[in-house]
């Protein structure tokens, strides 16, 4: 979908028109460019609150009106909702072409819409990739304002509102960019288990390398034999299809920061001999959000071409039952030393984990930041609206949640503390995997801790957040959601300042 600023104060003839209506807005100019708007909009009583919405087929003005409650103006959260129900809206009465009218002089902070731009684009998205019926997809959104003049009477109010709405052609670009890249995660997040596997995310990560001219190295089942990964030799142990570790790099010719990020890659999660119930497996599709969502800022960040050096690594392996799989009970080594008891086969994410942080720390970037869908706990805690923020160093976990509040990918921080870690203490080994009796979101943080090295760590937990049972109040559509894509991304724009 293109999203485009027009410059005339006016929708063009037979153009369906959006027009948000905003808490205390005089309805009375509406009506007078738009009379055919003011009996139903009487009738209908609209004062502007979230979830209002009128439908008008107008013979007068040979148009589709669509009135939507806009809440507050200048309101972050009321943007994100208001587009939500908007573009649902425009779907379900096939409008391939709209105009967004603003008829209301504001004002606007600056980030409104670039918020609005944003949940315009993401709520636009369906995967109908294996339904034969599809539903028609919005292709062209216009923004325009009434003319300025109309605000004459009051010139700081029209100064605002001009400003506000300047949104240029190169912004719209950029978040045109990072929106396709989220639509890509999101893609590949819903597609079908057969079709994802560590082989298929291996040419996945191979097309970005080779489109965006970014580094690539592929581990496979021999080169983590030679480098001692064994947690993801283990979890992979009984696929048809050996477990990977892929590195990215995107190094600009001149850089001052570095910066790490590592996406969790079970490309299905059956849970190995802790076998999960089969409810608990329709989903588990999406245990590969973290790796999908590294690629796509990785994609992002070379198409914005951002001074910063980044690296992205990505463990993949298959989580299934079998005569190769590895069992409770079992103690693997790890590269950095460590020993860890297997308590429980399902809890294999931090395991492979565990092996890509090792390599990470290794090659010493300022920082790592790592993305999960880790533990059913952080969905308990926090729903599908907040991922988990597990943070000791001040300055990164502040630059995350900052990130988080400018790009509506919320972040809530939780504790790591230190004496929480006698928990994921083995008795016959240095740690174990599972079985840690409540906390279980803070102890996996703790876990993965021990193998980040001294670099400031972040660990994200995005079992909430990455995919939705069903469609909530900013996105439309259940499914994946490209959590993380656009969070590290602002992150990497507000590094690069």
């Amino acid at each position: 979908m293109k999203i485009i600023r027009k410059s005339s104060c006016r929708p063009e003839p037979h153009a369906c028109v959006v027009i948000p209506v905003f808490k205390g807005m005089d309805l009375a100019g509406l009506w007078r460019e738009f009379p055919a708007l003011e009996f139903p909009a009487r009738q209908k009583q609209m004062k502007g609150k979230i979830g209002e919405a009128l439908v008008c087929h107008s013979l007068q003005e040979q148009r589709l009106f669509l009135l939507v409650g806009a809440g507050g103006a200048g309101s972050l959260p009321d943007a994100r909702q208001w587009a939500c129900r908007a573009m649902a809206l425009l779907r379900e009465n096939r409008v391939g072409k709209a105009w967004i009218y603003f008829t209301a002089p504001g004002p606007f902070p600056p980030d409104y819409l670039r918020t609005l731009v944003d949940h315009l684009h993401l709520n636009n998205y369906r995967f109908e990739r294996y339904r034969k019926k599809k539903q028609k997809a919005v292709e062209r959104i216009f923004l325009a304002a009434k003319a300025a003049a109309a605000f004459a009477g009051d010139a700081r109010r029209t100064g605002a509102f001009r400003k506000r709405l300047a949104l240029d052609a190169t912004e719209l670009r950029a978040r045109e960019a990072v929106l396709e890249e989220v639509e890509r995660v999101r893609d590949l997040v819903n597609e079908i288990p057969a079709r994802v596997t560590p082989d298929s995310m291996a040419a996945a990560f191979a097309e970005s390398a080779r489109c965006h001219g970014l580094g690539l190295e592929t581990w496979r089942r021999q080169q983590l034999e030679e480098n001692g990964l064994n947690g993801l030799l283990a979890v992979g142990a009984s696929s048809c299809c050996e477990p990977a570790l892929l590195v990215l790099t995107y190094q600009p010719a001149s850089f001052r920061r570095s910066v790490a990020l590592v996406g969790k890659g079970i490309t299905f999660d059956a849970g190995g001999l802790n076998l999960k119930p089969g409810n608990s497996m329709e989903e588990m599709k999406s245990d590969m959000a973290g790796a999908a969502a590294v690629l796509g800022v990785m994609n992002a960040v070379a198409r914005l071409k951002l001074p910063v050096r980044v690296t992205a690594l990505a463990p993949l392996a298959e989580n299934l039952p079998g005569r190769r799989a590895y069992k409770p009970g079992d103690i693997i080594t790890f590269a950095n030393g460590k020993t860890v008891e297997i308590a429980n086969t399902d809890a294999e994410g931090r395991l492979i984990l565990a092996d890509a942080l090792i390599v990470a720390a290794r090659r010493k970037p300022e920082m790592i930041i790592e993305l999960s869908t880790l533990t059913g706990a952080i969905v308990t805690a926090l729903g599908d609206s907040y991922a988990g923020l597990f943070c000791r160093n001040r300055r990164l976990c502040s630059g995350l949640l900052q990130a988080a509040e400018t790009s509506g990918e919320f972040l809530w921080e939780m504790p790591l503390p230190p004496e929480y870690r006698e928990s994921i203490v083995s008795k016959v080994a240095d740690l174990k995997n599972a079985n840690y009796n409540g906390g279980s979101s803070i102890k996996a943080g703790l876990f993965l801790s021990e193998f980040a090295g001294k670099a400031p760590f972040a660990h994200i937990d995005i079992a909430g957040t990455a995919f939705l049972s069903k469609p909530n109040s900013r996105l439309a559509a259940e499914g994946a959601t490209g959590f993380g894509v656009r969070l590290l991304v602002q992150f990497l724009q507000d590094l690069a300042k």
